[in-house]
């Protein structure tokens, strides 16, 4: 593999996610063998602890390939990694030793990580799968449809909401049985505010677009029909669904409104039609739209963007007009309550890929109400492997006596709820793990939850819900490591990636840095290795702009200064160009030969490869031999980093020795 333990080394340990793990003597995340798994002989045996056969392989499989590219690599390739390997653990116990695992700051790192770690295994990914591909599938349509609401809270009494519902379905069954009609019956009775002018009309909308309960009906309902009553936050809705089409994209539109009254120029509804009908013709002819909507648009906020409305819906008038329009077309003049429009499709972002729409779709689901269905699911799911129990009566002997305070967050337990501190309400695995109506208390105080409008009893049926969810989280959270293998390695390796990292900086790195004496000793002591051929020190313009790197030339040859040639090229963007100083050896392939016969204060013609462009300008020439200190110091502190290093790692092999199982070794991937 030819791979020294470096940085680079380190770095592969912890972004490439090197599993270490062993039967350590301090007491790390969780040691790697388990009940669940089979036993594996020790390959390497140190004082501190074991590493296993298994271990190993897993190890090296993770970090090579996998297991079937492995199996074929030769004795002298697992070798060389498990000397790697050795030094790793060495020094993960060397960390160990000087307490490194037990900072705060370490500790807070740690669970930084954790916490990001465990959000993959907390999850009902089969649940969340379906959603997501549910998603997709309803993005490839729009819908139209109707709505007719009538109002509910969503704490409402069981009374009061029975009482909407049963108003609802009344008012669903004169639809059906062709008494009045959908429109007839928004009109008269939907609390919407809108369905008095629009007569519940939606227009069309698409996944995502409607709270969630509403979309499901929307797409589960046929066109023609009308849904069953439908419960949101908003309250109860029935739903006409009137027609579903392909989605062909999402388009941008941009508008020109004209109103009428005394602000505007339009006075009164004659002026605004032959307005918009003067510029209808305007664009009929050719005339530019943008220009039209700053000149003559009455919506300040769009017209000064030349009209635009980006991507959102709209008025349903307008969301007709958008179905109807392809790219670059333009409405004829339409009306809605707010005047007279004139609407254009900017553009069309065409329906992705699954592949292309997943992550965006997962995201999206995250922040939307149906990710509760996967926490729900996932909650389930942790009862049932965990044989959840509640008890009943302890929960209603402590919710008995609760007064108005507790729906409000004010509530304190009276003596009599202090006594039943120890009656425990739920019960875990047959009371390996049981939770206290002290538990539950302690939860309210803390997070003194207000639950307006609700009677006592019910608040605290809420209140246990949340807090029998956290509790159940946790729980599930802390038997993780225990439970799946998967989820233990990565804990560990994360562990001792930041022990590494942590330690790395202490001895090496910073200390190399920070070390001036010393630096500057190993740089006397060891000349001969900082020896060169023949240098140049040059001045050099980067960019990745050809037409830059074509006034850099112009302005070179005229003998212009650095600062104006920056500052006149930067002047828009910080990025155009970059002006450093460079040292550049004998036979170096990253410039032309013929730098090294200029002449002080030359430059290279332009050097163009891959859309980077550069110009050189010969600043000194060295001879061949040992540069200076200050020339060399970059260099200087990657050796002497290399040379404490390899000290270090003398001292740990005499202090951490190893025995490895040659036996073991022979057999492995076998």
């Amino acid at each position: 593999m030819g791979i020294r333990l470096s940085r680079v080394f380190l770095s592969l340990l912890v972004i490439s996610l090197l599993s270490i793990s062993c039967k350590s003597s301090k007491n790390g995340v969780v040691s790697s063998k388990t009940q669940t798994e089979t036993p594996s002989p020790d390959l390497l045996s140190f004082d501190k602890g074991t590493v296993s056969q298994e271990e190993f392989e897993r190890v090296y499989a993770k970090n090579n390939g996998g297991r079937e590219a492995v199996a074929s690599h030769t004795n002298e390739q697992y070798r060389e990694y498990l000397d790697l390997y050795v030094k790793f653990k060495r020094k993960v116990f060397e960390a160990e030793d000087l307490g490194l695992d037990e900072t705060p700051a370490f500790k807070q790192e740690f669970e930084t990580y954790r916490k990001q770690l465990v959000k993959p295994y907390l999850s009902a990914k089969e649940v969340e799968d379906r959603l997501v591909k549910e998603a997709y599938d309803r993005s490839q349509y729009i819908v139209n449809a109707a709505h007719l609401l009538i109002g509910a809270k969503e704490n409402a009494s069981p009374s009061d909401t029975l009482r909407v519902y049963n108003k609802i379905q009344a008012i669903r069954d004169s639809i059906l049985s062709g008494q009045k009609t959908f429109e007839e019956m928004a009109i008269a009775y939907s609390e919407d505010p809108s369905a008095k002018q629009n007569k519940g009309d939606l227009g069309y909308f698409t996944v995502f677009e409607m709270v969630y309960p509403f979309e499901n009906a929307a797409f589960n309902t046929e066109p023609g029909s009308v849904s069953t009553p439908v419960r949101t936050r908003f309250g109860y809705h029935l739903l006409k669904v009137k027609d579903k089409k392909e989605n062909i994209g999402k388009k941008q539109v941009a508008h020109i409104i004209v109103r009428t009254g005394d602000r505007y120029s339009a006075k009164n509804e004659n002026e605004a039609q032959e307005k918009v009908n003067e510029i209808h013709e305007k664009l009929n002819s050719g005339a530019d739209f943008t220009t039209l909507a700053k000149q003559y648009s009455d919506d300040p906020a769009s017209s000064a963007k030349g009209g635009d409305l980006g991507t959102g819906r709209l008025l349903p008038e307008m969301e007709e007009w958008k179905i109807k329009l392809s790219e670059g077309q333009h409405s004829k003049p339409f009306k809605t309550r707010f005047g007279w429009h004139i609407l254009k499709v900017t553009n069309v972002e065409k329906v992705k890929s699954f592949e292309e729409s997943e992550a965006t779709l997962k995201q999206r689901i995250s922040r939307d109400s149906r990710s509760q269905l996967g926490r729900v699911a996932l909650i389930n799911r942790i009862k049932r492997e965990n044989k959840y129990e509640f008890d009943q009566v302890a929960f209603e002997n402590f919710s008995a006596n609760l007064d108005q305070n507790f729906p409000r967050g004010s509530w304190r337990p009276d003596s009599a709820q202090e006594a039943m501190r120890d009656l425990v309400i739920i019960r875990l695995n047959g009371g390996e793990q049981t939770y206290s109506v002290g538990d539950l208390t302690d939860y309210y105080i803390k997070a003194r939850p207000r639950k307006p409008g609700m009677t006592p009893q019910a608040a605290a049926k809420e209140v246990y819900n949340s807090f029998a969810e956290e509790k159940l989280m946790a729980y599930e959270e802390s038997q993780l490591p225990k439970k799946n293998p998967e989820f233990r390695h990565l804990l560990q390796e994360y562990r001792d990636g930041i022990l590494l990292f942590t330690l790395m900086e202490q001895k090496v790195w910073k200390k190399a840095v920070e070390d001036t004496t010393g630096l500057k000793t190993y740089y006397e002591e060891n000349k001969e290795l900082f020896h060169k051929d023949k240098t140049i020190d040059v001045k050099e313009y980067r960019t990745t702009d050809q037409n830059a790197i074509n006034q850099v030339n112009a302005y070179l040859a005229e003998g212009k200064a650095d600062e104006y040639i920056d500052s006149l090229l930067n002047q828009s963007s910080k990025l155009t160009l970059r002006i450093i100083n460079q040292t550049y050896e004998t036979g170096d392939e990253n410039i032309p030969t013929s730098m090294f016969d200029k002449e002080l204060g030359q430059k290279s013609d332009i050097i163009g490869e891959n859309n980077f462009y550069r110009i050189l300008v010969l600043v000194s020439k060295n001879e061949a031999g040992v540069p200076p200190f200050n020339k060399v110091k970059s260099e200087a502190i990657t050796r002497y980093q290399d040379h404490l290093e390899k000290t270090w790692l003398d001292e740990l092999a005499i202090k951490y020795p190893v025995k490895i199982d040659e036996e073991v070794f022979s057999k492995l991937y076998k």
